[in-house]
């Protein structure tokens, strides 16, 4: 008989969420308007210090937003760091720009500052304006921030976070997403908090909010019937989905501890085995989204991370690779890059293990045996 399956990092509700869309549902409200999205932002807004937020239809909308903020029209390039989503880049060429790609440092595994500021070197020299950065937090881990900050203030560089994955994770005790002139946070049914879907935009300036907000909503003129003059989108968020991420939000300090209790779990079940790099210690402020870790060089011969996946699935358990970088995506295969090998290294030695919140510890055991047994069948455990 098979055995349930056991999943990434599904979302993990109860009855407060019930409670929330029955109290959205009482109020008539199901379009996307509604006074739960005030009240989710309103304390999204409170929880984490952000100046100006908007809740719009998804991370990746809040993403395309940013970018048309930051003035990116066709032929203006905009840093993107490399191993991360596709959304970041795609947001990009939604305006006609041209991403350029950045590699990792190995410290945290984000955009490399080194690298950024050689970059805007070189193109301050051939005299191109670049136009925006956008940093991403790879698995909740967050970037340098501080200091890629300066980097884009120095430059005059408008900077993104893309906090997607890595709501509640801080830098030096300020949450991510406060740094930048833009953050960008998901709520899509795997990450931290879930409200099934959706996304906020957090910008610095209520007059980019502003903007922003005008142009989720179908860009409609103030007047007395329907007049546009720019181009708008429909972005709108849920009054419905709004109530289930109030609900979500007030558990998140549970998940933060539930997620690093499971990442420890693994880190001590792992740590006589000599196959995978365990220590933690550089990644202080995650908020431990995922639990990934890197197979020793020596070991990735022996055993790729697609086996490993496809061991697990064979087991009726969901793991994953990491992100493939995206300077080797077909889509941006002639794009411009800023590379040191990191984030190729990365992808070729890195597994998501599972993480829910509900995790149970024998669904938890289950994981670890399945690679016990692997490891044994190929001669690395005994």
């Amino acid at each position: 008989m098979t055995q349930d399956r056991i999943y990434l990092s599904p979302p993990f509700v109860d009855e407060a969420e019930k409670q929330e869309l029955n109290f959205a549902l009482d109020s008539g409200w199901i379009a996307p308007y509604g006074p739960k999205i005030g009240e989710f932002q309103e304390a999204l807004a409170r929880r984490f210090g952000f100046a100006n937020i908007l809740c719009v239809s998804s991370g990746t909308a809040a993403l395309h937003l940013a970018v048309k903020l930051c003035g990116v029209t066709n032929g203006d390039k905009v840093l993107v760091g490399s191993l991360t989503f596709v959304a970041a880049a795609n947001a990009v060429l939604y305006e006609g720009g041209e991403p350029v790609f950045i590699d990792s440092e190995i410290e945290s595994w984000n955009i490399d500052p080194d690298l950024l500021e050689q970059k805007l070197i070189d193109s301050q020299k051939r005299g191109e304006k670049i136009k925006g950065v956008i940093v991403t937090h790879i698995y909740g881990r967050p970037a340098q921030m501080q200091r890629i900050k300066n980097i884009c203030v120095r430059y005059g560089v408008k900077l993104i976070e893309d906090a997607a994955e890595a709501l509640g994770a801080q830098v030096e005790g300020a949450s991510v997403g406060t740094f930048g002139d833009y953050a960008i946070l998901s709520f899509n049914g795997n990450k931290i908090i879930t409200a099934s879907g959706g996304g906020a935009l957090v910008c610095k300036a209520e007059t980019d909010a502003d903007k922003a907000r005008f142009w989720a909503s179908q860009s409609k003129d103030q007047a007395e019937h329907y007049e546009h003059s720019e181009v708008g989108y429909n972005y709108g968020f849920s009054n419905l989905l709004a109530g289930v991420g109030l609900a979500q939000l007030n558990k998140l300090d549970d998940f933060l501890s539930r997620k690093k209790e499971i990442l420890d779990y693994y880190i001590r079940s792992f740590s006589d085995w000599d196959i995978f790099e365990l220590d933690q210690s550089t990644y202080a402020g995650s908020n431990n989204w995922l639990s990934v870790f890197l197979i020793k060089n020596e070991v990735v011969g022996m055993v790729s991370p697609a086996e490993l996946v496809a061991e697990l699935e064979q087991d009726n358990i969901e793991a994953r690779r990491f992100w493939k970088p995206l300077h080797q995506q077909p889509l941006f295969g002639d794009s411009d890059s800023q590379l040191n090998g990191v984030s190729q290294g990365l992808f070729e030695r890195g597994i998501c293990l599972p993480c829910g919140v509900g995790l149970s510890s024998n669904d938890q055991d289950r994981v670890v045996e399945a690679l016990r047994a692997l490891f044994s069948r190929i001669g690395f455990l005994k």
